[in-house]
């Protein structure tokens, strides 16, 4: 029965945790050397790299759309002129050039101070708290590559340096420079004096860098999709500054939204005011007619019925004259459209509510392009947009106007029908009183005119006076307690990772680069064998190959179990049992593990012959001490009997051997003539085992040749010596079926060296431990 043990087959999980992890521990070391290392580069890096801070603010925008702010209800009636803002167009608007270059000027940020530091040799100070400030004009190209230092001598003078320390000067203070750096003033701040000969380095940055700067660095954003709150921050190593940065920009921002609205109020106010003196001027003439007249003419009251025709004429004439308003402020109206200028379109003198909505439409379009235009492009596709759409609302506001003067000039000729009727039946009235009443009626068009634009006028400065911003300030700016940049645990956590991976990393590419067998499981996993056997590495001081086989050292009793499972390999029938032992290359211990399954073997009192048949490299007849004169090779010529060469051992009355012989120049020839059979069936007579040291079956032809002859293969491979490419030999030799119960034995497993994939419990249940070898091996080793 040909078949192959599959005694020492465990069932496996395709991980292991525990092989995964010793896997590693056998470098333990390496793993606390590289996490050690990787600490102390990320303390020196936190050590040494500038904290950054988060400076935030809450700014609250009215939007109705998105339930904005609501006002008083009072001031948002007579708030003529308000607008909705779009958030999302003011998040632009906050981040502007403008917005920010106008926040560097008057923040003076271009200008950075430094003062000497514990840690590092200059670090930024916080905003506001320098001695010492720096006004400069022109710059040169040298003021922004090189820094300056400036010694505080005392509160009078300071002595300029340069980077080398070497001295450009002693200046009082306020004093004008002229340098390679360019020109610049130097400022002393009485109430921030400290010492004298303080030292203070000072860069200076180009302003548009600077504004580029904040521009990246200012993040605008929506606290929620549904709210019209933005979030407004910076990342700063002074945290001061920033939050003076955020403070001043919010400034700039309501400023700028206040001055647009006032801009608008205020235009239309010039032009109520312009309209007010001429009327005051032509009231003040009618007024002086009336007076003229009455005295030139002894006028003191009027009739009756000239009293009655009067407040008919003067009804209809307060028509005409409402009529006539209307077509003058249609007038202008008109001719404001018709002109090139720019601005804010007169709306409160317009009582037509369409027509004023369309006014307003068209006055906040013009102040929005008046803003794009100062923050954008010439061809901005937004800006083109707003082009468009202010076309458009002109247009419709021409044929509004168009059509209300046909209705006018159409209700104006019907009142002037009606009045030439009151003034045929004035005519009767005696000339002096018709006169006077011609004279009244001006007099009452121009109060009615006069009395309205007075009333529109006050409109309008109520609304410039209660005019408030669209915004306000929901935090002011505050910053993070604790640096965003570098994050503490983000650095040691990547330490961590940095210094596990490395060392993990190294051990898994040695197992890639490294060609040897490693494992029990990687034999298993590449031939699809299973091991029958694991011998230990031989111990240090053994010299002549032959173990103390009655010893309870845990090789020794690694024999007795290969020499125990015997019984489950190859054949179960009686008899003498032949076993071939081979491997893949030479120095894999066949001769070893060959000399010591005999001996083992042996001492169950059975009768054991050890035939050497490495005819090329004969080693066993050297370890046992036995003659060589005459071997099997004597006997494969037939010049030899097998008296001749069956030869005695010192190891074991029981034990036999058959040597070599001298060495022949066609050892396969040899083997390959029969008279190798006969000497195996002379064998099986006289012996119970019969075991067959062959020469590597990965390099000669012998071990197949003599395959035929023996019940039982046992293949060895060496652990960290094999080549793991010899492995797919065992898979061709499996299919081929040339050998009878091939399998395997694990050699020289250097169970404190291997880490993982040992340690398979041999001795359980034995209570003793296995020599003076266990009781000196460390304790992770022997956990391992």
């Amino acid at each position: 029965m040909n078949s192959e043990l599959n005694f020492w087959e465990e069932k496996q999980d395709d991980f292991d945790i525990r092989v995964f992890f010793l896997k590693y521990f056998r470098y333990w070391y390496w793993f606390i050397t590289s996490l050690t290392v990787s600490f102390i580069v990320a303390y020196l890096y936190l050590r040494y790299t500038t904290p950054i801070y988060q400076v935030s603010s809450l700014l609250l925008i009215k939007d109705e759309k998105k339930g904005g702010m609501s006002g008083n209800d009072v001031l948002k009636d007579l708030e003529l002129f308000s607008g909705n803002k779009i958030v999302e167009n003011e998040v632009e608007v906050l981040k502007s050039r403008t917005l920010i270059e106008k926040v560097v000027n008057e923040l003076n940020l271009t200008v950075y101070y430094f003062q000497e530091g514990a840690i590092r040799d200059f670090d930024e100070m916080a905003y506001g708290i320098s001695p010492i400030w720096v006004q400069h004009g022109n710059l040169n190209s040298v003021a922004y590559e090189e820094p300056l230092f400036i010694k505080i001598l005392n509160k009078q003078k300071y002595e300029l340096l340069d980077e080398y320390g070497k001295t450009k000067g002693i200046f009082a203070y306020s004093q004008n420079i002229k340098s390679e750096f360019g020109l610049f003033r130097i400022f002393l701040h009485d109430s921030l004096y400290r010492k004298e000969n303080d030292l203070i380095k000072v860069t200076f940055a180009p302003k548009d860098a600077v504004i580029q700067q904040y521009q990246s660095n200012l993040q605008v954003e929506l606290l929620n999709q549904k709210s019209s709150v933005l979030k407004l921050s910076v990342e700063d190593a002074v945290p001061s500054k920033g939050r003076a940065f955020l403070a001043k920009l919010l400034e700039a921002y309501t400023f700028s939204a206040l001055s647009d609205k006032n801009r608008e109020a205020s235009n239309t106010i010039q032009f109520i005011d312009e309209r007010l003196k001429l009327i005051t001027n032509e009231l003040g003439d009618v007024e002086r007619d009336v007076e003229l007249y009455k005295s030139s003419q002894g006028i003191t009251d009027l009739s009756a019925e000239a009293n009655l025709f009067l407040e008919k004429v003067k009804e209809t004439d307060s028509e005409l004259n409402s009529v006539d308003i209307k077509l003058k402020v249609l007038d202008e109206v008109e001719a404001y459209l018709l002109s090139s200028q720019t601005g804010v379109a007169p709306s409160t003198s317009v009582n037509d509510p369409v027509l004023i909505n369309l006014l307003n439409k068209l006055n906040e379009l013009s102040i929005q392009k008046e803003k794009y235009a100062r923050t954008t492009q010439v061809g901005n596709p937004l800006l083109e947009t707003i082009s468009t759409q202010i076309a458009n609302v002109k247009s419709a506001i021409k044929e509004n106007i168009a059509n209300q003067k046909k209705t006018l000039f159409v209700t104006r000729s019907n009142l002037k029908d009606m009045n030439n009727k009151f003034e045929s039946s004035i005519r009767t009235i005696p000339k002096k009183e018709r006169e006077f009443v011609n004279i009244k009626r001006q007099q009452g068009i121009k109060e009615s005119l006069y009395l309205l634009l007075l009333q529109k006028r006050e409109e309008t400065a109520i609304s410039y006076a209660s005019t408030v911003t669209d915004s306000r300030v929901v935090d002011d700016p505050y910053s993070t307690p604790t640096p965003v940049k570098p994050k503490k645990t983000i650095i040691y956590a990547l330490a961590i990772l940095i210094g596990l991976i490395i060392p993990a990393s190294v051990v898994n590419g040695k197992e890639l680069i490294y060609n040897k067998i490693q494992s029990r499981k990687e034999i298993e996993t590449i031939s699809g064998f299973s091991i029958f056997g694991e011998i230990s590495k031989k111990p240090k001081d053994l010299h002549d190959n032959v173990l103390d086989l009655t010893s309870k050292s845990f090789i020794s009793e690694q024999f007795r179990i290969l020499r125990t499972n015997l019984q489950y390999a190859g054949t179960s029938s009686e008899g003498s049992k032949s076993i071939l032992l081979t491997s893949s290359i030479s120095g894999e211990g066949k001769s070893f593990v060959s000399i010591n399954l005999a001996a083992s073997i042996a001492l169950l009192e059975k009768k054991v012959v050890l035939i050497e048949l490495d005819l090329r490299k004969p080693k066993i007849s050297k370890y046992l001490g036995v003659s060589e004169d005459k071997g099997i090779s004597n006997y494969l010529i037939d010049r030899a009997s097998e008296e001749d060469i069956i030869k005695h051992t010192k190891i074991s009355n029981n034990l036999f051997i058959i040597p070599c012989g001298p060495t022949p120049p066609n050892p396969a020839e040899l083997l390959s003539n029969g008279r190798i059979k006969t000497l195996i069936e002379v064998l099986r007579q006289t012996f119970d085992y019969i075991i067959l040291d062959t020469p590597p079956v990965g390099l000669v032809t012998d071990a197949t040749i003599l395959s035929p002859y023996a019940d039982v293969c046992f293949y060895l491979v060496r652990h960290e010596y094999t080549p793991k490419s010899y492995l797919n030999l065992l898979v061709d030799l499996k299919k081929s079926n040339k050998f009878n119960s091939l399998n395997i034995i694990f050699n020289g497993v250097d169970y404190s060296n291997s880490g993982y994939g040992y340690g398979y419990g041999y001795g359980y249940g034995y209570g003793y431990a296995y020599g003076e070898e266990k009781k000196n091996r460390e304790w992770w080793k022997v956990w391992s």
